[in-house]
């Protein structure tokens, strides 16, 4: 049987400009040719690519991106391993970190990435990082994205601004001509009057015109009033034996396999030799050479599956051997969807709830959310560590509410491992001190609330260390000040110290070290933010050693935070920034998107307060974040930054309203360090629209609250902003002893700023011409010529601007210089 389709030229024109844009959508309905126009277009230009095929499962975000990972491992194993230790990426500073990869390792040879079946994995922040990859244009990268529907992937929008090449489905459909050579191709003997029928018929639908040729030749007159399934049954089902037909049955519960996956969940020894004849005789079932895997066409596996109820009792077992495939493989999340599958749930809970097991990732897969839902508490309850994971994941991604009903849960567990008779006592107070340890996070940031169980906690695990929260866990939530998070009243900053130092520590005596150190960090805030500078510099030293002893890095940023800020306001401006990049440094050889966030934090918060707007971070400077991020940007700490990043870049009007809407952030975990920033935001924004007297009247306010707590700092690193103010209040309130320490700290801030000159970032001419070349969408090479330089130089120069900006890419690059002053338009650069 003739396999191979007629070479359709426009169809190769349209694949051919795939070097023309960063992205094409190859864009179908099942049946029309999308991957094999693609791959046949791929292989016979002979051009480099990394073919990622999506499956129909719902496993997490995580799964996902692994899987991307280990395809762009096969063409680079440094890369994928780093992207797939940064995790998917689910905010644009993660998705900042893995441009930055991908920016700096991408070859001067073309590269292809394609998304096949696209449109099984429908998941938004996916979205998103692909339309930033795409609109980056990174230099020989290209993305291919074939798919039945584009959903929420903004297509339109990446046409019109000439960012995607779109091949739709009247592209991909045959003309009429094309149906006509095809079935004379495939049958010689094909009458006129057959050939008319298949041409309107099938519509240009090159699938459903193979199957009506496939008819013809089992004598199916065409335009019988026939289903693609009835056709399907007749010329590629019915034909095979019963045996090989029960066979193909069981091959579609998987969607591609290997050989020797498929002979040992089939149970069938001759696989192999089933496989290759199938490959051979049937059109609809293709071996993958790149990846060596078998796999069955979707309008074939969707006929298949349809019969799946014909297996029976048989279906089970068969996913129960996917299951132990895949467990052998060390793949848990696809072991564990396919035990759920087969409605093993007992299987599952027992090896989520062997210690070695433990882990939040392993607790989501596809179907976890409703396996937890659906079982029965009575089983959940002799699975503890499983359930008490699945409840710490929920708490990690939920709200107050959902902590309201995560303690429900907890309360009740701890209830039923009180009453239970004829448990070891060691395994019920093993249970008993993680239910506690997990409980903790349903009052997070209440500090009395959470740490009154630590005694509890150590005599019931005598000496063990937690199932649940080890060292690895993350302490800080992205936050790079330890206290900001706890720290809930006025008048009570001292006491939440106090209750830090003495409560917290013990945390880390049962989870492997994790908090190491935050004794010393909260003393180092809590000194600078009332002026006690030695303490601040001594504790904040002991707590960057001491958190260093257990990979503590979430302290370690907080304690250098704390020492970068001081050496600022003691005049060693350019220590704290070297300081500042040597940390940045560090962190980044982690591979931890939520110590990277942190780190952006700290550069943001350090970079207004110098005044230098083009060094923070492009998306604190227009605050591209949502609440959704909040405990994985420093609990709202972020905000806190972009305020500071506006009120730097005197958009006055602007800060006014942000400090309208940014109380609400502030006020979710009652982070009060935030709320006095935010008075100060809200006072400087009334001086400068309103006058001095609205600007002191919103100062006083918030100094009141302050005053309770000898709070300084803000006040101080805002210098710039309420000196006058500052000044005015001191004149009318002379003897305040509060306000005239205040201002005096103050009054010495300025002078450091200005005695200090900071080397503002500017480009050079060159500098400015190849980043304004880059935004007008020329590559590299076009680059050269129009400049007369080698392609190189190009890229020397652009690496150059990123170091410049402290930016990821093109267009970090680009939308930095522009808000900044430091690009200007052409015939403005004399």
């Amino acid at each position: 049987m003739k396999k191979q389709f007629l070479k359709r030229e426009r169809i190769n024109d349209r694949l051919a400009r795939v070097y023309d844009y960063p992205l094409t959508i190859v864009e179908a309905p099942m049946g029309y040719g999308k991957t094999t126009a693609v791959r046949e277009f791929l292989e016979t230009k002979e051009i480099k690519s990394i073919w990622v095929a999506f499956q129909p499962e719902n496993g997490s975000a995580d799964y996902k991106w692994s899987k991307v990972c280990d395809e762009i491992s096969k063409w680079d194993r440094d890369t994928g391993e780093t992207l797939k230790q940064l995790g998917f990426p689910v905010d644009v500073p993660q998705m900042d970190q893995v441009l930055s990869v991908l920016n700096t390792v991408i070859t001067d040879e073309p590269l292809f990435m394609v998304l096949d079946d696209y449109h099984l994995t429908d998941y938004e922040p996916l979205n998103r990082l692909i339309e930033l990859i795409v609109t980056e244009r990174i230099e020989n990268f290209y993305l291919i994205i074939v798919t039945r529907n584009t959903g929420n992937l903004n297509s339109t929008e990446l046409v019109a601004k000439g960012f995607c090449n779109w091949i739709t489905q009247e592209v991909l459909k045959f003309t009429e001509v094309e149906v006509r050579d095809y079935c004379i191709m495939m049958m010689e003997t094909i009458s006129e009057k057959d050939l008319r029928k298949i041409t309107e018929y099938a519509g240009g639908w090159i699938t459903l015109t193979y199957m009506l040729l496939l008819g013809l030749e089992k004598g199916i007159p065409v335009g019988m009033n026939m289903t693609i399934d009835e056709l399907i049954s007749l010329t590629l089902f019915s034909v095979y034996d019963a045996l090989t037909q029960k066979y193909l049955i069981k091959l579609s519960i998987m969607d591609r396999f290997t050989a020797e996956q498929a002979q040992f969940i089939t149970g069938e020894s001759q696989t192999a030799d089933i496989l290759r004849k199938m490959k051979k005789e049937n059109s609809f079932i293709y071996f993958d050479e790149v990846n060596k895997t078998y796999q069955i066409h979707f309008v074939l596996l969707d006929f298949l599956r349809s019969k799946q109820n014909l297996l029976a009792d048989e279906k089970k077992a068969l996913y129960i051997r996917m299951g132990e495939w895949y467990l052998d493989k060390l793949n848990f999340p696809k072991a564990y969807a396919s035990f759920y599958r087969a409605g093993e749930i007992r299987r599952i809970l027992e090896h989520l709830n062997n210690p070695q097991n433990i882990s939040s990732e392993m607790a989501v897969f596809e179907g976890s959310q409703e396996m937890f839902e659906k079982t029965p508490l009575n089983v959940l309850y002799h699975y503890p560590m499983a359930y008490l994971l699945h409840i710490l994941v929920c708490l990690f991604h939920g709200n107050e509410r959902t902590a309201i009903g995560s303690r429900r849960q907890l309360d009740q567990l701890e209830q039923f491992y009180n009453k239970q008779d004829g448990i070891d006592q060691t395994y019920r107070n093993r249970i008993l001190a993680e239910i506690n340890i997990v409980k903790r996070f349903t009052v997070f940031n209440h500090i009395e609330e959470s740490t009154v169980t630590n005694d509890l906690i150590i005599k019931l695990l005598d000496g063990e260390q937690s199932y649940i929260m080890r060292k690895e866990n993350e302490f800080t939530f992205g936050s790079p000040h330890l206290s900001y998070n706890y720290f809930r009243e006025p008048g009570r900053y001292q006491k939440t110290v106090q209750l830090i130092v003495e409560k917290v520590p013990v945390y880390s005596q049962f989870t492997s070290g994790c908090g190491t150190g935050s004794e010393y960090q909260a003393r180092a805030e809590y000194s600078l933010e009332t002026g006690n500078w030695a303490e601040a510099e001594l504790n904040g030293e002991k707590a960057i050693f001491k958190a260093r002893t257990k990979d503590q890095h979430s302290i370690v940023i907080c304690g250098n935070f704390v020492l970068i800020r001081l050496m600022i306001l003691q005049g060693r401006i350019t220590a704290a920034l070297n300081r500042l990049r040597d940390l940045e440094k560090e962190i980044l050889e982690v591979r931890n998107p939520i110590y990277n966030t942190t780190m952006d934090i700290c550069k943001g918060y350090v970079y207004a307060n110098l005044e230098q707007t083009e060094m923070i971070p492009y998306w604190l400077q227009v605050g591209d974040m949502t609440t959704a991020d909040l405990l994985y940007q420093g609990v709202a700490l972020n905000y806190l930054v972009y305020g500071k990043a506006v009120a730097a870049s005197r958009n006055f009007v602007k800060l006014e309203i942000l400090s309208e809407s940014f109380i609400e952030y502030f006020s979710i975990y009652h982070n009060q360090l935030g709320i006095i920033h935010n008075g100060i935001f809200k006072a400087i924004a009334k001086y400068n629209l309103y006058g001095i007297e609205a600007g002191i009247n919103a100062l006083n306010k918030i100094l009141g609250e302050a005053y309770l707590d000898g709070i300084i700092m803000p006040f101080v690193e805002n210098a710039p902003f309420l000196i006058v103010m500052l000044r005015e209040i001191n004149d009318r309130q002379p003897k305040d002893q509060f306000i005239r320490w205040l201002l005096s700290v103050s009054e010495v801030y300025l002078k450091t700023l200005k005695n200090e000159e900071l080397s503002r970032v500017s480009l050079t001419l060159r500098e400015q011409e190849v980043l304004r070349l880059t935004a007008e969408g020329l590559k590299r090479e076009e680059i050269a010529k129009r400049l007369y330089i080698a392609p190189g130089t190009v890229k020397t120069h652009l690496q150059n601007v990123y170091k410049k900006l402290e930016v990821n890419g093109k267009n970090a690059a680009i939308k930095t210089a522009l808000k900044n002053g430091l690009l200007f338009a052409e015939n403005e650069k004399d």
